[in-house]
């Protein structure tokens, strides 16, 4: 389960997209459109380093 998460969180993916293109936090024009892909970045850079750690851990044997 958690390397199917953070397999699924490792696809570029994006909320807004323009032309078919995942639009970047520092390519939007609207403030509040930024935020969220900034929060949306840190929550996710986050996650993937505790799910990292996690499997690490867990494939630890005893």
């Amino acid at each position: 389960m958690l390397r199917r998460r953070l397999e699924f969180l490792t696809a570029p993916t994006s909320f807004f997209y323009e032309g078919g293109k995942p639009v970047r936090a520092e390519e939007a024009a609207d403030l509040f459109r930024q935020g969220m892909l900034r929060v949306a970045r840190a929550t996710g850079e986050a996650e993937r380093a505790w799910l990292t750690e996690a499997i690490t851990a867990l494939d630890q044997p005893g």
